[in-house]
């Protein structure tokens, strides 16, 4: 996912009442890109408080490169945006696809 899948995904939490109505638990639903600003990016390392559930939406760049050691769980959405060449068109453009069996595995 892109950074717009990743806000989606944020607002729709945030729109459940797990998460939206408790405004503690609403600051640790956390989006994680490379266009964030690097404090933003560190707060995914930072443990939340007792009883508040961290909440991680990474772009696949993101969910390879780095380890957050208190990640419970990992949903991928099986999707990445890969380049690829518009012959048509004469130019590369981004396309969202299923991720391929290895590298699924790898993720």
């Amino acid at each position: 996912p892109g950074t717009k899948e990743i806000d989606d995904c944020k607002q729709a939490i945030l729109g459940s009442p797990e998460f939206g109505r408790d405004p503690e638990q609403r600051d640790w639903v956390l989006p994680l890109h490379g266009s964030l600003p690097p404090e933003e990016q560190r707060r995914v390392f930072v443990r939340p408080p007792r009883g508040v559930t961290k909440v991680v939406l990474a772009t696949n760049v993101a969910e390879t490169s780095i380890t957050i050691d208190d990640i419970g769980f990992v949903v991928d959405s099986g999707r990445v945006k890969e380049e690829r060449y518009e012959a048509t068109r004469r130019m590369a453009c981004l396309e969202d696809v299923l991720v391929s069996r290895a590298s699924a595995k790898q993720r």
